[in-house]
């Protein structure tokens, strides 16, 4: 911590008019933190440092103001806090590439490098949550000028950035986050930012705007399972400003999806709930079913969890006709029966049939593809966790050495999250020989290094 000379009287007002404690803020923050993945242990006794005029290194000052800010139900900067220079923001705007390029200009003046993956600045927000409704353009999307360039873009760019795009996917289903969000952050940022500024056909440059939508959005996911949500949130919302420029509701929608996962992951509900109906009510009536099935199974599971049990079931029902449905597999998402079932699962669970939550998550497991082996890994342990809460420790256990087997072949953050909720969940019953032999080999994988995490 850096040390000023007088107290922090701005903190201080803003502090008293929120009806912050001194713990209350400082717990708060260690929970804004974790949104970001970061690990902080801040006590009443740090805010009595802040107060004094000690200023604690970033993304500390933008954690205050966020959780200021959520307490006040208004947008409150670091230096609002009194936190001059405070870090924890990186200027968006309304244009993807200046919001590209003020990331790349933070990872090169001292913020997080793309292979650090951002834990030094990026906070999350829930001013961050709030989209603009769609609207259509009216014109065709023009070159990002910036000086002259040496190269038209065509078709053998397109060609490239949509084989990019196929290669990203895979890996990242495949392997986790963490070996491809830095270079599909530095694809984004380097290239494709590169191609669309310079000259290009009317639908030429339509179509790249596309692809580079699902590329940020794909990449927005990456940090999403890195559990860095702050990098994830900004990839988004980049992804949202690049399906607007290029004049395309379904990608728009598809961001305003993304956005509502990680926002009902964060547990903010009432968010992720309006995220899901914006994204129905964007996406265009043209749109294929399995993108329609895919919207709805959001929908339903944040209404399941604002306890609307009519309507969660209603948009189930309509998920689950759009997918039957559906004539053409796979299509542009990596949606299918196992993704619905998994929803399905989440939705009844929250309502209270915890016998249909278990088969729709056995379900879930034996239906997804081979390819898909973080998610496959990750739904062994939710099926775990879900039935040691029914008190089926010996079926438990074997579903989470399933979960163990996959894990050292994937760099998860949600995998490495789920291996600490098992030893959590697991170590009351370390007096019965399986939860012994479970938690002797979570525990043997949890003191490995994590690399690339």
């Amino acid at each position: 911590m850096a040390d000023q000379s007088a107290s922090n009287t701005r903190l201080i007002r803003l502090q008293r008019e929120a009806g912050l404690s001194g713990e209350e803020l400082a717990r708060k923050v260690n929970a804004a933190g974790r949104e970001m993945g970061v690990s902080l242990r801040y006590s009443r006794a740090s805010v009595s440092q802040w107060r004094s005029g000690t200023r604690p290194r970033p993304p500390v000052p933008g954690l205050i103001a966020e959780v200021l800010s959520r307490s006040l139900g208004r947008s409150i900067t670091a230096a609002d806090a009194g936190f001059p220079q405070g870090g924890g923001a990186v200027s968006s705007g309304d244009d993807p590439l200046d919001s590209l390029d003020a990331l790349a200009r933070l990872d090169r003046t001292g913020g997080a490098s793309p292979e650090d993956h951002g834990h030094s600045e990026h906070v999350f927000t829930l001013h961050g949550l709030v989209a603009p409704a769609w609207h259509p353009r009216t014109v065709s999307p023009a070159p990002h000028g910036r000086g002259p360039h040496p190269m038209r873009i065509g078709q053998s760019e397109i060609d490239a950035a949509d084989e990019m795009l196929a290669v990203f996917s895979k890996a990242e289903a495949l392997h986790g986050a963490s070996r491809v969000a830095p270079l599909l952050r530095d694809y984004l940022q380097r290239t494709m930012a590169f191609w669309l500024r310079c000259p290009a056909g009317a639908d030429t440059r339509r179509r790249l705007l596309r692809t580079a939508a699902h590329l940020a959005y794909l990449c927005g996911f990456a940090y999403f399972d890195l559990e860095e949500h702050g990098l994830a949130q900004r990839f988004y919302r980049i992804s949202l400003l690049l399906a607007a420029e290029g004049d395309d509701a379904w990608g728009y929608a598809v961001a305003l999806r993304a956005m509502s996962v990680q926002a009902f992951h964060l547990g903010h509900h009432g968010h992720a709930l309006d995220l899901s109906s914006a994204a129905v009510h964007t996406a265009p009536r043209e749109t294929d079913r399995v993108s329609k099935a895919f919207f709805h199974g959001q929908v339903a599971v944040t209404q399941a969890q604002q306890g609307g049990r009519e309507a969660a079931l209603r948009s189930l029902r309509s998920a689950e006709r759009h997918l039957e449905a559906a004539t053409s597999r796979p299509g542009p998402l990596a949606y299918h029966w196992a993704a619905l079932a998994h929803q399905r699962a989440v939705v009844r669970g929250l309502l209270g049939d915890r016998r249909g939550a278990t088969s729709d998550f056995v379900n879930a497991v034996r239906w997804r593809p081979a390819s898909e082996r973080r998610s496959t890994a990750l739904l062994y342990a939710r099926l775990a966790e879900h039935q040691l809460s029914g008190g089926e420790l010996e079926q438990a256990a074997v579903n989470w050495h399933r979960f163990l087997d996959i894990y050292p072949s994937i760099r998860s953050g949600r995998a490495r999250s789920a291996l600490a909720v098992l030893r959590a969940r697991v170590r009351p019953h370390a007096a019965h020989t399986s939860g012994q032999y479970l938690l002797a080999r979570a525990t043997e994988l949890w003191r490995l290094p994590a690399r690339d995490l």
